[in-house]
């Protein structure tokens, strides 16, 4: 950790209390981008994805009790904190900070630029209401609140699954979520902003990715780069029915890219593609 990122990670860790019931805490370690590798191994890459500026994480220890653990990150900005928190969004809405869920002992939420992650070593009654309050207290001595990522309001609302929108930058986070391609064939690097949603019904859902680039020519570089490496017989139709009997769809509007995945109809995809260019209109 860089000298200047001191102040930082003080500020951060004045926001996790230092006993949680009768387990108290033990010395904090704080880690940066560079070094979180020597916490957190593979999915460390996933928070430097966001651009995570810092970590801090505290223990708590009760002698014959399961530890818990507060891992808060620094991601820099309130989109990159909604955005690494969307990536797992698995569980409950346990109704802390400004989207959060709790599953089998882990509690995770965003709130401002920081997102949080509290757990136990062994979820029992006692521990899963110390995990809880812990974040409640966390999520209360943050002072601020953040703006969800402006792309967002691209996304039509009809048939929308709003539990399962996920923003991020990255080719290799939006093959997690869904394969398109194993090259970076949409040329997003790590400088684009990007969300996927589900629309429809579990079994017959069809995907929307809406990616911002910094100007039109980006927009229509990685349009024409997608064309060919994923639809070359779509031509100037700019949509194809693909293996699976549904259909693509693809739109390059002024910056931005969107696409239709595996929708039943094409005049189905071609509407949702519409809505969206709509809203990026009404937007200017």
């Amino acid at each position: 950790m860089s000298p200047s990122t001191v102040p930082e990670a003080r500020l951060l860790a004045s926001y996790i209390p230092i006993t949680a019931g009768p387990w108290l805490s033990e010395a904090d370690q704080v880690f940066d981008a560079t070094t979180i590798f020597d916490y957190i191994d593979g999915a460390g890459e996933v928070y430097r994805s966001y651009n995570m500026k810092l970590l801090v994480s505290r223990r708590f220890h009760k002698d014959g009790k399961p530890d818990l653990v507060v891992d808060a990150f620094d991601m820099g900005s309130s989109e990159d904190a909604f955005g690494v928190f969307t990536h797992d969004l698995d569980g409950e809405d346990a109704g802390i900070g400004q989207g959060s869920t709790y599953k089998a002992g882990l509690l995770s939420f965003w709130k401002d630029r920081y997102f949080l992650s509290v757990y136990t070593e062994e979820e029992t009654p006692e521990t899963k209401g110390l995990v809880l309050e812990l974040g409640l207290a966390i999520a209360r001595a943050i002072p601020g609140e953040g703006q969800k990522p402006k792309i967002l309001e691209f996304l039509p609302r009809q048939e929308l699954e709003a539990g399962r929108v996920r923003f991020f930058h990255s080719h290799s986070i939006l093959n997690y979520h869904f394969f398109v391609a194993e090259a970076d064939i949409l040329l997003l690097g790590q400088t684009a902003d990007a969300v996927l949603a589900d629309y429809g019904e579990s079994g017959v859902r069809s995907r929307l990715l809406v990616i911002a680039y910094a100007g039109g020519g980006e927009a229509a570089r990685a349009g024409k780069s997608f064309a060919r490496a994923f639809m070359p017989e779509a031509g100037r139709k700019a949509a194809v029915k693909t293996e699976n009997g549904r259909w693509t769809a693809l739109r390059v509007h002024g910056r931005y890219v969107a696409i239709v995945f595996d929708e039943a109809a094409e005049g189905k995809a071609r509407s949702r593609l519409d809505a969206v260019e709509a809203l990026i209109d009404a937007a200017r």
